[in-house]
């Protein structure tokens, strides 16, 4: 009897996606096989590294001992005119996590879920730098900048398909488990590939989040200038008191990006009802923010959680 061939698609969610971690930790401690795996968003990004080699206990330790206060001054807004974040430091965050890994030196079948911005085709990127796809589909519209690429802008993948189930179904998977990480509340596929940027070989480093947050301390110092954010950030956080009794309500990228997440929720309904996977595990996350990175090990747990509540209908695919 044919393998049956299992294809896992992790959604959008921002810190929420964090919990993808945990759905593949009980996956591969169940032995479980991945055979497929596709991302939209914060789903690409633990998609490739999963993909590109990276162990779940790798993953873990990034997500849970990364200094995410030295992560953030990566990402000081500055005044581009597409988005507040532009994407050269985006880029070698990534890069610390991925180094110039090409999609051809992934340990699996990958694909990353980016939008058009000009034209709204669902974009699928499986070939070219693993950093530029992910890049491209976490690019959410009004923070980051959006990726340029043959003429084309690209955005976040949640914006056309937030849980990319089709997708890995297309890629050969006979059997598809999804995730869904936002808060409950037809498009046209084409291929891009982005261009070879594999550098020559080289050895590659054990990445732990020692190894990560040394990087991003002499990045940060090398190339991002912190002169007089720092001090804007200080006397913000002196005010804090005052501006929270004033205005209570969300900054303008919390505002985007929900209003982002509200409208990915009513696309992953039309979008699971046409093309259903055979599996979908929602994690119980409602009261995460998409901004709580920190709380990665409460979020991690809760997909854990979700995928032993699924495991044993899980088996039932895989026998």
């Amino acid at each position: 009897m044919k393998k049956k061939k299992m294809g896992l698609a992790l959604g959008s969610g921002s810190a929420k996606g964090l919990a993808h971690i945990g759905v593949i930790k009980v996956l591969t401690a169940n032995r479980i096989p991945i055979d497929f795996i596709a991302g939209s968003s914060m789903g690409a990004l633990i998609g490739a590294l999963y993909a590109s080699g990276l162990s779940v206990e790798q993953m873990e330790d990034i997500a849970c001992n990364t200094d995410w206060k030295l992560t953030a001054k990566m990402f000081t807004p500055t005044l581009p005119w597409a988005g507040l974040v532009e994407g050269n430091r985006i880029r070698q965050f990534f890069r610390t996590l991925m180094g110039e890994r090409n999609f051809n030196d992934l340990k699996l079948p990958f694909a990353a879920v980016a939008t058009d911005v000009h034209t709204g085709e669902e974009i699928i990127i499986e070939n070219g730098s693993l950093v530029e796809a992910v890049r491209a589909s976490i690019s959410i519209p009004g923070v980051f900048t959006p990726v340029r690429h043959q003429n084309r802008f690209l955005v976040d993948g949640g914006i056309v398909n937030p849980v990319p189930a089709d997708v890995v179904r297309t890629m050969g998977a006979d059997r598809v488990i999804a995730v869904n990480v936002t808060s409950s509340l037809g498009s046209t596929v084409q291929k891009v590939i982005l261009p070879d940027e594999t550098p020559e070989k080289r050895t590659q480093q054990a990445l732990t989040s020692t190894i990560l947050n040394t990087r991003l301390a002499a990045y940060v110092k090398d190339k991002v200038d912190l002169s007089g954010v720092l001090s804007v950030v200080e006397s913000l956080s002196e005010k804090k008191e005052v501006l929270e009794r004033k205005f209570s309500g969300p900054n303008i990228i919390e505002t985007i990006m929900q209003t982002i997440s509200i409208m990915e929720n009513e696309i992953i309904q039309m979008r699971l009802k046409q093309n259903p996977p055979d599996i979908l595990i929602k994690p119980t996350i409602e009261r995460y923010g998409l901004m709580d990175f920190y709380k990665e090990d409460e979020l991690i747990k809760i997909g854990e959680n979700a995928t032993e509540e699924a495991l044993p209908l899980i088996k039932q695919l895989v026998n």
